[in-house]
């Protein structure tokens, strides 16, 4: 399994999950449904992305968008 980074911040009375690493973003209403979210939204991500854009994303973490 690899490995993400993930920022959660609370937004009123929902958690916003932002995954750094490829720039995809969840919410829940609890801090872990937020995570649980961004995990299966980069799962869903990885599985139909193509190479190409996974490594442009990867190429892309920290920049201003």
């Amino acid at each position: 399994m690899e490995t993400i980074t993930v920022s959660i911040v609370q937004d009123d009375d929902i958690y916003i999950s932002h995954c750094l690493d490829y720039d995809i973003a969840s919410q829940g209403c609890t801090k872990q449904e937020a995570i649980d979210n961004i995990k299966e939204a980069v799962s869903l991500f990885l599985e139909v992305a193509s190479p190409k854009e996974i490594q442009s994303r990867l190429e892309r973490r920290g920049q201003p968008n």
